[in-house]
């Protein structure tokens, strides 16, 4: 049984990973949740963890792994008042969702039998990392949205920029406060939508630590808290 009083981050944590990965395997754990996962264009890689310490005593669970709608479970637990509290239980029917508060509701999500992937994290040196607020980089995204569906990162004598091409115009973005330092310039490109779904549900307040390489995945890592972490490796496009 895994319970909260506080079920909203671990709702946020679904609505963030939910428009990128319908369904996964989840790794309940004596320290946590885990989900290691690529989507299914094989495009983007999601490493998520949720610690034990951001649910109450109540977290006891047997060590095991289950195939879950990760889009149902989060419509699930979305039903739930902002001061309800959420229980999580593994049965042998599947995973019993228990809202209680002004309304007690038991949900049952079943099982899904997925095939468990063998996946190794990418170990690339970076070349430049940099921290960005969400909000910012949103706000970046829907310049872009305006006249092309790519977007390019471009370390330019220590200077981060962002462009842009398309048959609608061109944008070219310097972040001039943000401060980098490459013993090269390069320039790597990513799809626009990715970028978009990864980042449309996190908060406009919270930093997001963006690291970049030539012809490397760009890296994200957005932590929701001191126990909820998540890392997303999007994979870059020729130019």
């Amino acid at each position: 049984m895994i319970s909260t009083k506080y079920p909203a981050q671990f709702r946020k944590c679904l609505e963030i990973i939910s428009p990128i990965i319908q369904e996964a395997n989840i790794r309940f754990k004596d320290d946590g949740i885990y989900i290691k996962t690529i989507d299914k264009t094989q495009i983007l890689l999601l490493d998520f963890f949720i610690s034990k310490k951001a649910f109450d005593s109540g977290y006891s669970v047997e060590p095991t792994l289950v195939g879950l709608n990760i889009q149902e479970l989060k419509n699930m637990i979305s039903r739930g008042f902002d001061e309800d509290k959420l229980s999580l239980n593994l049965t042998e029917q599947g995973l019993d969702i228990l809202l209680t508060g002004k309304l007690e509701r038991k949900f049952n999500l079943p099982f899904i039998d997925l095939s468990e992937q063998a996946i190794t994290l990418p170990e690339q040196k970076y070349e430049v990392d940099f921290n960005i607020t969400a909000g910012i980089l949103k706000e970046i995204l829907k310049d872009v949205n305006l006249v092309a569906t790519t977007l390019i990162f471009k370390i330019q004598d220590n200077k981060l920029i962002i462009e842009a091409n398309g048959n609608k115009g061109s944008i070219k973005t310097t972040l001039s406060e943000i401060k980098v330092k490459s013993s090269k310039n390069f320039s790597v490109k990513f799809s626009l939508a990715f970028l978009n779904n990864i980042t449309k549900a996190m908060d406009n307040d919270k930093e997001l630590l963006i690291k970049l390489r030539e012809d490397a995945p760009i890296y994200l890592e957005y932590n929701l808290s001191k126990e909820c972490t998540i890392k997303f490796y999007l994979s870059s496009m020729l130019i």
